[in-house]
């Protein structure tokens, strides 16, 4: 077996006196982002089946026949990025590809590649199997997004509302807090959050800052993209603990890059004294996105401001 990239991969097997049990394999899988068995399918299939948990973390996996005549995607064809490195690889090596998730074969973009292009979150996974199965089958899938991407898909029905498309069991994208009875949403990630803080605030209060802003502006917290923030907060523990937790980059700028965006925001003299530049979360929001949500709201010596990128 060999994984993550071809310049720079680990050697399992008899061969590299580093053989790997079927218990010690759990390890390996949660490792690597890519794995290449190299052998017969049977063996993958009995090494994968007990540590599969989710189409969204597990990696992609590949089989190599022992000939070297054929390279097949086994897992995560999608989402994982199997078929494009089972693709890949076959070229590496001048063998042949061998994919069959239904969608490539059928000639249009699958919902949840469509979602992985595009940043989205899937929402609901049993759903986008539900919408995935419909169109398989050939069926019209309704469809409502303010965004300009639309799936490559020939019987997409463009739906008038989030409404329509919810009733006919269709998609909606909407990084709107919804809870749909029926129909799948994906959540693009295109919010940005600019944070400043006093030293020593906790992530506790971030947090919280954080949800009561999404609440009141009816917006699920997992369309946050990035937060932004002054070069000299970038390892203040609350930020830095915040971002980590909700597993989103932190993107830092100093004093000058952030004040090219404060004519945009309020603040103060004193602020820009102490700092370099009159507020520090609506110019870091704005690093971000150009549509400016919330200009600021604080809490607890937290600084709050909230952007959305443009299509």
């Amino acid at each position: 077996m060999a994984a993550r990239y071809f310049s720079a991969f680990d050697l399992y097997g008899k061969s590299f006196g580093n053989n790997i049990s079927k218990e010690k394999f759990k390890g390996i899988f949660r490792k690597y982002d890519r794995i290449v068995f190299i052998g017969a399918m049977g063996i993958a299939v009995r090494y994968l089946a007990p540590v599969l948990r989710d189409k969204r973390e597990d990696p992609a996996v590949a089989v190599i026949d022992p000939t070297g005549r054929y390279v097949i995607s086994v897992l995560s064809g999608h989402l994982g990025g199997a078929n494009d490195f089972t693709v890949e690889l076959a070229k590496k090596i001048g063998a042949v590809p061998v994919i069959t998730t239904a969608s490539d074969h059928l000639g249009y973009t699958s919902i949840d590649l469509f979602a992985k292009e595009n940043h989205y979150v899937i929402a609901d996974m049993k759903k986008m199997k539900e919408v995935a199965a419909a169109m398989v089958a050939g069926e019209p899938v309704y469809f409502y997004s303010e965004k300009k991407p639309r799936p490559d898909y020939p019987h997409l029905v463009e739906a008038k509302s989030a409404e329509e498309a919810e009733t006919k069991k269709g998609v909606v994208v909407s990084y709107d807090a919804r809870e749909l009875t029926q129909g799948l949403q994906l959540i693009p990630k295109v919010l940005h959050l600019g944070i400043g803080s006093k030293k020593g605030t906790k992530v506790e209060d971030l947090t919280a800052l954080v949800e009561k802003t999404f609440v009141e502006n009816g917006w699920d917290m997992r369309a946050i993209s990035t937060a932004h923030t002054i070069d000299i907060k970038r390892n203040e523990e609350s930020i830095k603990s915040f971002c980590e937790n909700l597993k989103i980059p932190l993107k830092d700028y100093d004093a000058n890059t952030l004040s090219e965006k404060e004519d945009r925001c309020g603040g103060s003299d004193f602020v820009k004294k102490t700092v370099g530049v009159k507020s520090v979360s609506c110019p870091a929001a704005l690093m971000g996105g150009d549509n400016l949500l919330v200009e600021k709201v604080s809490s607890s010596g937290l600084t709050l401001s909230v952007t959305e990128e443009k299509d």
